[in-house]
């Protein structure tokens, strides 16, 4: 009897696994079978790689295709990313970047020259910025807004050794933010900005963090008058306040044995 009740509470669990992996399976095979589509066709020149694994880099073939999230460095070469709808990507020499989606390059190290058609959406990543060629007020929703009809947007991105970032724009309108969402600068066609590094790097907060400390030991020395802290000169006080206070007491009784009874 015993082990039939078993049995069956086993045939049920199996039963309910299958139902539920029948239920995630659409959502599993969607992406599954989005992420065997290539991101970009590369075509490449020179010494380029792709990471086989972690610290392990094997020479590309051209043209290669790009998946998402595999890293791709251009040592002493150069390369061109072919996207959908007429958009490139060029890479120069000593780059390193990768897809972290379909729709985000993340720019690691090096430069890149992009050219972006209007109705492809496509974001880049440098450390803290954002850019984009658009910029979506996400909290309004007023209906009086009025679209504009977006054209193709041009443009380069530079990375520095030091960690700052030069963004420029060649044609169209492009838009900075950081990862809060903010937006730093709003760039139109001929104009360029370079973000220095505690802006540009991801750990520019922690830094911050770490400065804030020392700056409020600042004002406490400032407050100390003549070597003494404001605590010690109110005791000070105090013990002035009390003698001269007892001075006063014994002067006044002084004086109040002195003055006659009668005149």
């Amino acid at each position: 009897m015993k082990k039939r009740f078993i049995l069956k509470v086993f045939v049920y669990f199996l039963s309910l696994s299958f139902l539920l992996l029948m239920n995630e399976f659409p959502r599993i095979f969607a992406e599954a079978k989005q992420k065997a589509i290539p991101v970009a066709q590369m075509v490449s020149r020179g010494e380029v790689k792709f990471e086989v694994k972690e610290n392990s880099w094997e020479k590309v073939e051209t043209p290669f295709p790009i998946f998402e999230e595999m890293k791709i460095k251009t040592e002493k070469g150069g390369a061109v990313l072919a996207l959908a709808d007429r958009t490139r990507i060029e890479v120069d020499s000593d780059s390193l970047f990768c897809f972290d989606q379909r729709d985000q390059f993340n720019l690691l190290q090096g430069k890149i020259n992009f050219k972006i058609q209007p109705d492809v959406s496509l974001r880049f990543k440098m450390g803290n910025l954002w850019i984009s060629k658009s910029y979506v007020l996400q909290t309004s929703k007023s209906p009086s807004v009025v679209l504009t009809k977006e054209k193709e947007s041009a443009g380069s991105i530079l990375t520095h050794p030091k960690g700052s970032v030069t963004v420029r724009s060649i044609q169209g309108p492009l838009y900075v933010t950081n990862e809060e969402g903010a937006v730093l600068a709003s760039l139109s066609s001929g104009e360029s900005i370079t973000f220095p590094s505690v802006i540009a790097s991801p750990k520019s907060p922690t830094r911050l963090a770490q400065v804030k400390p020392e700056s409020t030991e600042e004002p406490t020395e400032e407050k100390r008058f003549l070597g003494l802290s404001p605590w010690e000169w109110l005791a000070i006080g105090g013990y002035v306040a009390t003698g001269t206070g007892l001075i006063l007491a014994f002067g006044v009784g002084e004086e109040a044995e002195e003055v006659p009874i009668c005149p």
